[in-house]
């Protein structure tokens, strides 16, 4: 009987879940850098908020290492002969007709609150992990909106990966209790996203919120 246990061990599985649990561990530090600064969310919302967030920050990673991040461009060295060494596209960023990705993951907040937001921004609401990932594959810039309150935790992760590997997409938080003290502090860890929204939603100040992000990538480009 023993034997035969021993002989039917998941040997592979194990090892794939010690894996698992090694990247859990360092996606856990990754959000905790933010954690002390996570937005007061009622109790019972914060239980329900951290259901799958690990399974789908592990995913997400998973689902990003096949198509590697786009390699840095090496530094070129400033020669005045050269023009083009500092090209600016002529679509560096409009004022409107920017893409937005609003993402609901598990949640249909977006969907339903689409109308509060402002007129001249193109628009998508997604749900699954796969339609996000098509969406990073854009290397043009963009606005990913997260909805902080339905998943902090996968909120944090996210922010940060798609910080360091897609710089093209900014992303924006959207929470019930952010004030802007806790914004900027927020801002500066490594989950730190590029806009903040508090809610209940108000067009007018959504815009303005697209408009700062709109500004802060024309400053640096």
């Amino acid at each position: 009987m023993s034997g035969g246990d021993e002989d039917d061990k998941p040997t592979v599985v194990l090892d794939l879940n010690a894996l698992k649990k090694q990247k859990l561990k360092q996606e856990e530090e990754l959000a905790n850098l933010a954690s002390e600064l996570e937005f007061n969310i009622p109790a019972e919302d914060a239980v329900a908020s951290d259901v799958d967030s690990e399974d789908f920050a592990e995913q997400f990673l998973e689902n990003r290492a096949k198509p590697s991040a786009p390699a840095p461009k090496p530094a070129t060295p400033k020669v005045a002969t050269s023009p083009k060494a500092t090209p600016l596209p002529p679509k560096t960023v409009p004022a409107a007709g920017v893409p937005v990705i609003l993402f609901d993951f598990e949640s249909d907040f977006f969907a339903k609150s689409k109308a509060h937001f402002p007129n001249g921004y193109e628009y998508k609401v997604i749900k699954t992990l796969a339609e996000l990932n098509q969406c990073l594959k854009n290397k043009n810039f963009q606005i990913a909106v997260f909805n902080y309150d339905a998943n902090p935790k996968a909120v944090n992760q996210l922010c940060a990966q798609i910080k360091a590997k897609m710089p093209s997409t900014k992303t924006m938080i959207v929470a019930k209790a952010i004030s802007s003290e806790k914004a900027k502090a927020h801002a500066k860890t490594a989950s730190g996203a590029a806009g903040y929204y508090q809610l209940p939603l108000d067009t007018a100040k959504i815009e303005n919120e697209f408009k700062k992000i709109v500004a802060l990538v024309k400053k640096v480009s």
